[in-house]
Formats: structure tokens, C-alpha cells, sequence
């Protein structure tokens, strides 16, 4: 028997991201989008590390905790990067450590970095700052413990008069981008059941919808975002088509909608037998009776959300195993 080479793989995920550091979801982005390590496969098709690409990506980790863009430093070769590494170390004393990976650090922590850098209108902050935290935090910790706080404390600095519209704008682009990288590289299995996410018509506010779609992607359900303010209609035949086994839409703003009762009730009566529509946000609040009348959930939180999903795919899988 041939002894292996380094670069055979040998470490699953679960080694990787133990022993870098890296979150699952960002590990499959850097890998995705930057090349930066190329694993095989096992007979199953599990992605295996080599020592090698663990030494990669130890080294990228390195890098960017230092303030450089993995896009820059992922075409470098290892060689590279050692001495890039090395030269950082030599040039200025070790970064500090990035807040959602420090020790005793808190969720409170990162969102007030977060709010910093909105202050700031400090684009390329925000971005790292969240970033970071999806680099060790699952994406449930990460909605409920850094972004929903932090959209909280822009919309209320935003309707106090503390936060400029400019800043609201520019944190809202930010995050949104962040949402939809998220829902992109959160891995899930081939046969994960399907989540539509959107808003209903008259409804343009997306970032709710984002929200969920990204605790979809986390409990382990294929979330497609189909963007805001969209008819019964159209959500329907978007579910019919892709074979969604839920519907969630999120309803922010305005509050006081009066189209908003009809279009829930069009579209539960239009969706693909046994998907149920999950509706949350102010304005579904103040229409609970018609949502529920129509049999739609409301939801009060993210929380709410991720364990209605867990639930329904639990059913699921109950069922596949009892063959009917």
C-alpha cells in the first residue's frame, strides 16, 4: 500500500473548521468564490481536507485577521502566503483578535461595532464586523444575537432622529448584501426541502424576508428569496414551480396596509397542497385574525420561525420513514 501524499484528503469539515476557525458556510464561500482550497471527495461525496489545506487555510484566517480581502490574498500560493503572513507579524505586533472570535466577547460587543461603524457610514467595517461573526457564529446565534439587534437599534435611532437616512441607506444595503451572501453559501443537503421567502404586494421591505430565509438555510431547509412586493399570484406559481414545501412572507411596512388581508388570503388558498404560509412582521400582527382565518402561522419571532421548520421537516422525515 502506497503511502499517501500530503496533498490526499483526510479531515473532514468538522476538523476544518475546528481547527481554523471557520464557520462551515464561510469555509464553502472561500471556496466557492475565491478558490481558495480545492478538497476531494470521499466514495459519498463529503468534502475532505488535506493537511495541506488546512495549513492554507490557517494561513488565509492569518491574513485577513490582519485587515487584508480574502479575494486579494486566495490567488497567493502557500509559499506566498507565509511570508505574507510572516511579514505582517514582523511589520506591527499581532492583530487583536476579531471581536466574534475573542474571548468573553458578546453579541452585545459585535453589535456595537456593528452601530460604529453605521455611525461612521464606514461601509468596509460593517461588512468585516459581520463578516467575523458569521465566521464562528451558527446563522441562528448570528440573526438573533447580532443582526436583528443591530436592524432594532438602526430603526429606532432612525425614527429618534439619531441616524441619518444616509446612514440607514448605506447599513441597509450592507446587510442585505450580507443576508443574500449568506442564504448563497449556507450548506445544505441536495434533498432539502424547499422555503420561498419574499414580501407581499404593496410590502418592499425585504430584509425580514432575508432574515428568514436565512434561518431556513440554517435549520437546514433550501431557501429561495424571491426578492419584495410581490402578488398572491405570482408567489403561488413560484412555489408550484420550485416544489416549496413552505411559504414565509414578511410584512414591515406600512403598517396599516388594506390590501394586505387579500393578498394573504389569495395566496393560502393558491399554494401547493400541504405548504403552509409562515407570516410575520408588524403589519401581520395587526391582521392576525385574517391571517389565521385564511390558516396561515403567525409568527412573533426568528425563534418562532426556526422552530415551526424544524418541526415541519421532523413531520417530514416521520413520514418518509413510515413509507407513506
Amino acid at each position: 500500500m502506497s503511502i499517501p501524499s500530503e496533498s490526499t484528503p483526510r479531515h473532514p469539515i468538522r476538523v476544518v473548521t475546528r481547527r481554523t476557525g471557520l464557520s462551515p458556510s464561510v469555509l464553502r464561500a472561500w471556496e466557492r468564490r475565491y478558490g481558495a482550497v480545492t478538497p476531494g471527495r470521499s466514495e459519498g461525496g463529503q468534502r475532505l481536507y488535506s493537511d495541506a489545506d488546512v495549513r492554507r487555510l490557517t494561513l488565509l484566517v492569518r491574513a485577513t485577521d490582519a485587515g487584508r480581502n480574502i479575494g486579494q490574498v486566495a490567488v497567493l500560493d502557500t509559499g506566498e502566503l507565509e511570508a505574507l503572513v510572516r511579514e505582517d507579524a514582523a511589520i506591527a505586533p499581532p492583530p487583536p483578535v476579531a471581536p466574534s472570535r475573542a474571548p468573553g466577547r458578546t453579541g452585545e460587543d459585535v453589535v456595537q461595532e456593528a452601530l460604529a461603524a453605521v455611525d461612521e457610514m464606514d461601509a468596509n467595517r460593517l461588512e468585516k464586523v459581520l463578516t467575523r461573526a458569521a465566521l464562528v457564529l451558527e446563522p441562528g446565534a448570528l440573526v438573533d444575537r447580532v443582526v436583528v439587534p443591530v436592524l432594532g437599534q438602526i430603526g429606532t435611532r432612525w425614527r429618534h432622529g439619531r441616524l441619518g437616512p444616509a446612514n440607514e441607506h448605506l447599513a441597509s444595503g450592507i446587510i442585505r448584501k450580507f443576508l443574500e451572501w449568506l442564504i448563497g453559501v449556507i450548506e445544505v443537503p441536495g434533498d432539502a426541502p424547499v422555503l420561498i421567502c419574499t414580501t407581499p404586494k404593496g410590502q418592499r421591505h425585504e430584509l425580514g424576508a432575508l432574515l428568514g430565509g436565512v434561518v431556513g438555510a440554517g435549520v437546514g431547509w433550501t431557501s429561495v428569496f424571491l426578492g419584495p412586493d410581490l402578488p398572491a399570484e405570482e408567489i403561488a406559481k413560484a412555489a408550484h414551480r420550485v416544489g416549496a414545501r413552505a411559504v414565509a412572507i414578511s410584512a414591515l411596512h406600512p403598517l396599516e396596509d388594506p390590501d394586505l388581508p387579500r393578498e394573504v388570503a389569495t395566496l393560502a388558498t393558491l399554494l401547493p397542497p400541504g405548504a403552509p404560509l409562515l407570516a410575520g412582521g408588524p403589519a401581520v400582527l395587526r391582521i392576525r385574525e385574517d391571517v389565521e382565518a385564511a390558516g396561515g402561522h403567525v409568527l412573533m419571532t426568528m425563534a418562532d420561525l426556526r422552530t415551526t421548520l424544524a418541526e415541519l421537516m421532523a413531520n417530514a422525515q416521520v413520514v418518509r420513514t413510515n413509507g407513506f
